[in-house]
């Protein structure tokens, strides 16, 4: 007989109102855990938690779900700054480049990939056609590769990775 896996029985709603919530986690093991919850996972029902000390400092706690007995709320009302605090916490800083700056990375992107024997085209959108499969978006990073297929796009995600830093940062 087969049991039916706790994401089809529990409750998206109640999760997701825990969110900046400030809970009280309980293990299995009755050790307790307190923070304000950045997030809790549907599927292994895993707990980020947050929490700040007096001195500044910064703790995130990680409560595996399989080890999680009870979540109780102590409090229901984080001000803004607080939730802006937390979410910050996960947020990547994102660095906006001038139109210059967006042209040189993308010329430095093609002389690698030329130096490399890469075939590529620059697109009408100044999108970087590699192989004729995988395409390179502004800002020319690994992580602006798009590829269906996996192989291609870790090759190149690794050949622009591996992109000289002197190279991309030339005006």
């Amino acid at each position: 007989m087969s049991e039916t896996h706790a994401v089809f029985t529990n409750d998206p709603v109640r999760q997701h109102a825990m969110i900046h919530r400030r809970v009280l986690v309980t293990t299995t093991d009755n050790q307790e855990y307190v923070g304000w919850v950045h997030t809790i996972d549907p599927v292994s029902e895993s707990v980020i938690l947050v929490e700040f000390g007096e001195n500044g400092s910064t703790e995130v706690i990680i409560v595996s779900g399989y080890n999680v007995k009870n979540i109780t709320v102590q409090d229901d009302k984080p001000s803004p700054s607080l939730v802006s605090a937390i979410d910050n916490l996960f947020r990547k800083e994102q660095i906006h480049y001038s139109s210059q700056e967006l042209t040189a990375r993308r010329e430095s992107l093609c002389v690698w990939l030329a130096e490399n024997r890469v075939p590529y085209t620059v697109r009408d959108d100044m999108s970087v056609e590699v192989l004729q499969t995988a395409v390179i978006a502004q800002p020319y990073e690994p992580g602006s590769v798009q590829c269906t297929n996996e192989v291609v796009l870790d090759k190149v995600m690794k050949l622009v990775q591996q992109m000289p830093v002197q190279a991309a940062t030339t005006t």
